[in-house]
């Protein structure tokens, strides 16, 4: 657990929707980072939550999860969240309390490590209990 840990998840990142759900995220990283250098996993209650049901936005924009390796120019900037909107059945419910398990890699494509040169893997996961707004 790194000292930016505790801003990933803030008390308020959890909503419901009519389809799902929605957790909003930070970096943990010291920069600001394009998509293409991060890899996220949500579970729900355990639950893992499928790539293919989660989308992200970012600066105005929605992308399906499964295509921010090639995001390399839409940047999460250290000021702002991104949010992960979900699809589950049932939906969350508003009110309730999950447990909410955000996986964050990232990889800075600035500082290479091993012998073949790879980028650095800064991974967090976070757990919080959060109640659907």
């Amino acid at each position: 657990m790194g000292p930016l840990d505790q801003f990933i998840l803030a008390d308020d990142a959890l909503t419901a929707t009519p389809t799902g759900g929605a957790v909003a995220f930070r970096s943990h990283w010291y920069r600001s980072l394009p998509l293409s250098c991060m890899e996220v996993q949500l579970s729900l209650d355990g639950r893992p939550i499928p790539p293919e049901a989660m989308t992200i936005v970012v600066n105005g924009h929605t992308y399906p999860v499964e295509a921010m390796p090639g995001l390399i120019d839409e940047w999460l900037f250290i000021t702002d969240a991104a949010t992960l909107r979900f699809a589950c059945t049932p939906p969350l419910e508003r009110g309730r309390a999950y447990a909410v398990t955000l996986r964050l890699d990232l990889y800075p494509p600035y500082i290479l490590v091993g012998p073949d040169q790879e980028p650095l893997l800064a991974s967090s996961t976070v757990t919080r209990i959060l109640t659907a707004a």
